[in-house]
This record gives C-alpha cells, sequence and structure tokens, in this order.
C-alpha cells in the first residue's frame, strides 16, 4: 500500500466526487458478499433437496449479479470523474507554474522534461486518484467486516484469515522506501529520453547537416537503455512485493480450506456455516487484489509526482490581478476591446542580468486603436524583448506600460507569433481553442483576416482536416489563420511577431492588408525587419539602441 500524502490532498479538494466512487466502489463490494451468502445458501439447499430454496438462492444470485453491473458503471463514470477533475486541476496549476518568466527564460530547462511532466506525468495520476485511492478506502471500510464475520463463523479460520490480511497489507510497506526510490529514477530516465527524443526531432536538419545522426542515435540508445534497466529494477522490486501479498491470500484461503476439510471428516453434510467460510475467505481478499491492480496501473503518474513537484503543480497559485470576463461578441472583454483607445510606455529600460548595458533603454511608445503600428530594426536590436515586455514575461527596471490609464494585464494581449502553432485537427478546433465559438464568430474573424474565401473554397470548409503543425496550409495561409484565432480572443491589444518573415511580396502584402483590417477595432503593433512590406503603413517606428525614433523609410 502506496500513499501519497500530496495525491490524496487533491483528491480531498473534490470531496462530493471522492465520497461518491467509494460510496459506488463499497457497494459493489457489498454485493460480492451478497452473492456469496446466496451461493452458499444455493449449495447447502442442493445438498439437503430443498428445491424451492435453490430457485430462490439462484434468482437472487442472479438479480446481485445485475445490480452489480450497474453499479459497477456507476462507479466507473464516477471515478473518471473524480479522475478527470484532478487531471484538470493539477494540468492547470503546472501550466500556470511553469508559464512565468523565470521559467521560460530557463536555459537549463528541457522542453521534453516539461512535456513529459506535463502530459504524461499528469495524464498517469489520474489511475492512482480515480482508483487506488477509492480502492484504499473501501480496504479499511469493507475487510474489517468481512474479518469479523468470519470470526463469528469460525474463530481459528477468522484469525487466520485476519493474519492474512494484515501481512498483505504491511508486507509490501516494507518494500516502500526501496520502491520511492527506483521509481523516482525510473521516472528521470523516462523524463531524460522524452527531452533527448524531442530536441533530436527538432534539430534533425541540422544533425543531418553536420552529419552527427549517427551520434544522435548513440545517445538516444543509451537513454532507452537506462530506461530498460530502471524498468526491469522497479520490476524485480514489484515481483516481490506480490509475491508476499500472493502468500498472504493464498495462506488464508489454505486455512479456511483446512477447517471445512475438518468439518467434512465428521462425516456430517457441509452446513451453510462452512460454504460461507470458504466464499468469505476468498471474499476478505478481494479489496487487496483489486488494491494492487490499480496500483500498477498509476505507477507511472505515482513516479512523476517529484517531477510535478518541482514545477508547482501542487501549489495554489494566488493571481494579482481579476479575472477575465467571459469572451464572445457583445460580452463584457468585446466592449472592453472597443474602449481600449491607448497603449503608452514610457521610460521602459531593461537588461539582461550580466548584460554590460540596457537592451532596451528609456524607451516611449504611444500606440492608438485604428492605426498599425509598425516597429523595425535590425536583429538584436531589442524587438522580441520588447514584446516579452509587454506581455510580462520580463520584468522592466523602469518604467510603465498603460492601456486607457491603467496597467496593462496580460489578458490584455493577443499575440500572432513568427511562427504560428497549429495542431493536427480541423480548421474549427484550431480556431477554437479557447473554448466554444459560434459560427458567425468564426466567420468574422477569418473575414477580417482575409482568409475566409480560401477556407469556403476548402471541400469541407472549416472542417476541412489541418495536420500536424498546419503543413498542409502554406505559409501566408497559417499566418491569416493564426491572426483570425487571436480575433475570436476578443483583446484589445495585439501583438503580431515578424508575421511576413517567411512570405513572397503578394502574401506579405496580404497579411499587412489584414492587419490594417484587425486595426480598426484595437491596438495593433507589430515588429517586422522587412521594411519593404511596411510602405502602406503610416506609423514606423525604427529600434535602435534601445530607443525608438521614427522610421526614415
Amino acid at each position: 500500500m502506496m500513499i501519497v500524502p500530496l495525491l490524496w490532498r487533491e483528491a480531498a479538494r473534490f470531496p462530493a466526487s471522492l465520497a461518491r466512487s467509494v460510496a459506488l466502489l463499497a457497494l459493489v463490494f457489498l454485493t460480492h458478499l451478497g452473492q456469496a451468502v446466496a451461493i452458499a445458501w444455493s449449495m447447502s439447499a442442493v445438498l439437503h433437496g430443498r428445491a424451492q430454496e435453490v430457485l430462490v438462492a439462484l434468482s437472487l444470485i442472479l438479480g446481485i449479479a445485475l445490480l452489480r453491473l450497474v453499479l459497477s458503471l456507476g462507479q466507473a463514470s464516477a471515478a473518471a470523474h473524480l479522475g478527470g477533475r484532478v487531471r484538470q486541476a493539477v494540468r492547470r496549476r503546472a501550466m500556470r507554474a511553469a508559464l512565468v518568466p523565470e521559467r521560460l527564460h530557463d536555459t537549463a530547462a528541457r522542453d521534453g522534461s516539461m512535456r513529459a511532466s506535463l502530459g504524461d506525468g499528469v495524464d498517469g495520476i489520474d489511475a492512482y486518484v480515480s482508483k487506488y485511492v477509492p480502492a484504499i478506502v473501501q480496504l479499511l471500510l469493507t475487510c474489517p467486516i468481512v474479518v469479523t464475520g468470519l470470526l463469528l463463523l469460525s474463530p481459528w479460520a477468522g484469525l487466520c484469515v485476519a493474519a492474512g490480511v494484515v501481512l498483505a497489507l504491511m508486507g509490501p510497506m516494507a518494500w516502500k522506501r526501496m520502491m520511492a526510490r527506483r521509481g523516482l529514477d525510473h521516472w528521470d530516465s523516462y523524463e531524460a529520453l522524452s527531452a533527448d527524443l524531442l530536441e533530436s526531432l527538432r534539430g534533425m536538419a541540422t544533425l543531418r547537416t553536420l552529419g552527427d545522426v549517427p551520434g544522435t542515435r548513440d545517445r538516444l540508445g543509451d537513454r532507452s537503455e537506462a530506461l530498460r534497466r530502471a524498468t526491469e529494477r522497479v520490476m524485480r522490486v514489484s515481483l516481490g512485493e506480490t509475491a508476499v501479498i500472493d502468500a498472504a491470500v493464498q495462506g488464508g484461503a489454505v486455512a479456511a480450506a483446512a477447517v471445512a476439510i475438518a468439518h467434512a471428516v465428521t462425516g456430517q453434510a457441509p452446513a451453510v456455516e462452512v460454504y460461507l467460510l470458504l466464499l468469505l475467505s476468498s471474499e476478505a481478499f478481494r479489496p487487496i487484489r483489486d488494491l494492487s491492480r490499480h496500483w500498477h496501473a498509476g505507477f507511472l503518474g505515482l513516479t512523476a509526482v517529484p517531477g510535478l513537484e518541482r514545477i508547482g503543480a501542487f501549489t495554489e497559485q494566488r493571481d494579482t490581478a481579476p479575472a477575465p470576463t467571459a469572451s464572445g461578441p457583445g460580452g463584457d472583454r468585446a466592449t472592453e476591446a472597443r474602449r481600449a483607445d491607448v497603449l503608452r510606455v514610457t521610460g521602459l529600460s531593461f537588461r539582461y542580468p550580466d548584460a554590460p548595458g540596457d537592451v532596451i533603454h528609456d524607451l516611449d511608445l504611444t500606440a492608438r486603436r485604428g492605426s498599425l503600428t509598425a516597429i523595425v530594426g535590425a536583429s538584436g536590436a531589442g524587438k522580441s524583448t520588447l514584446f516579452d515586455l509587454l506581455l510580462g514575461f520580463l520584468t522592466p527596471r523602469t518604467g510603465n506600460v498603460d492601456l486607457d490609464g491603467r496597467p496593462l494585464r496580460t489578458f490584455d494581449i493577443a499575440v500572432v507569433s513568427q511562427r504560428p502553432v497549429l495542431f493536427a485537427g480541423t480548421i474549427r478546433d484550431n480556431l477554437a481553442v479557447t473554448g466554444a465559438t459560434k459560427e458567425a464568430d468564426l466567420v468574422a474573424a477569418c473575414r477580417d483576416a482575409g482568409i475566409l474565401d480560401e477556407i469556403r473554397r476548402f471541400p469541407r470548409g472549416f472542417d476541412t482536416e489541418v495536420t500536424e503543425a498546419g503543413t498542409s496550409l502554406s505559409g501566408g495561409q497559417r499566418q491569416r489563420l493564426a491572426l483570425a484565432r487571436a480575433l475570436l480572443a476578443q483583446r484589445p491589444v495585439l501583438l503580431v511577431d515578424e508575421p511576413t518573415s517567411a512570405l513572397d511580396a503578394d502574401r506579405a502584402a496580404d497579411v499587412v492588408q489584414a492587419l490594417h483590417r484587425v486595426a480598426r477595432d484595437r491596438i495593433v503593433i507589430m515588429i517586422s525587419h522587412r521594411s519593404e512590406t511596411l510602405t502602406e503603413v503610416p506609423h514606423v517606428l525604427s529600434l535602435d539602441s534601445g530607443h525608438l525614433n521614427r522610421s526614415a523609410s
């Protein structure tokens, strides 16, 4: 029995769901006990020739089986609901803890390790919380009842079964310290392999160019071998634990059989009590067998707990800003987007640790709704740093950023990145990542982004499938689809990072024209290194030496 206080605390955050799951599980177990009584009654009735009692007992067995089926379905649904709520809460806290400036700019952090924790790690705790935790509670509630019944039937057999239950529970706990240490080694190996694999896939073109594919293959092979060895160590310990449990279970069953044999030696026909003794001795160990099965199902999540704890997945973060209102046309956030008129940056300065000077120094910027603002500058001039400061990913050394006279908040801003992320799924799925969206909203956003006509030309329209990373679309289509997605967020400020960097002149012009349309309703700031695409932009600023100046182009 492995008790992980962090996961028990997570389950206890949803007491109603936990209580419903445990109650249904206990009722399922009680149906097993009821069926054992009915089977014992029917067997005794058969031996004594009581046909009417046999028929009643068989009807009772059938009815209990149907009841157990209904209760089992309900319990499975309740367990899935509990696990889903815990999984959602842990992943939300983990994501919020991971998406902070310190972690986003931590060069030692590995995306693959973070992905393994946020994905497989969080998913893995579901089995522990939804199945293992209720199984422990059920065991503590039901095993004493069965043992008490056995003691009343036969004190000696009851004592033997009670000893077997205690041994089955306490014996494996002697392995707990070793199991915890080896489980952590297992997750570390899994996390390292995930990180190496993701980084290798991302840099495959570079690895081929440098001729380091064989070396990368060898490194991944070493990581895989380390994971195999760690898994085998865990399995050896687990097999020893299983052996202890099985020995205890079999010992209890043998003790009950010995009592039945002793009764049969007397020459008397077995009474209902003897059959009950045999059946209940087996049922006493059913919660332990279920517990062992659920433990193996939730093992991966169990070993991921230390990594999730390091991220901060089990710590509540306090919001310093008020929660954003619900999105939607005509809603409060849409009204706020129309009311935001001026973004003003004053005296903004920022210096990276150990850098000789400021990247951004005493910078002033005024951007207004209704007019597109573009910022140009050489690579390394600080354009991306400026966006990170506006987004709150970095904290300025001095200066203020205000929207209509109040501090700019993170949820005031929508972003279209240089390389927008599209997911495998439909166009509709990619547009509605922030929640359910009405068809009219999709149409309006895509029309403003200049992508609606092309979507309608697809055979399935918004239900057209998009491949992973959007490779089934052109670069211009990906940019404008990402722009439409940002518009659906209904934020008053839109930041656009190098939207034309990978497009030809015609596609670049289409994107810039779309930004002009969007700027009628919100504040739009774009950064670009291609000044030739900005001939129709009225407000072009040049970033140089940390200052913004009116561009001469």
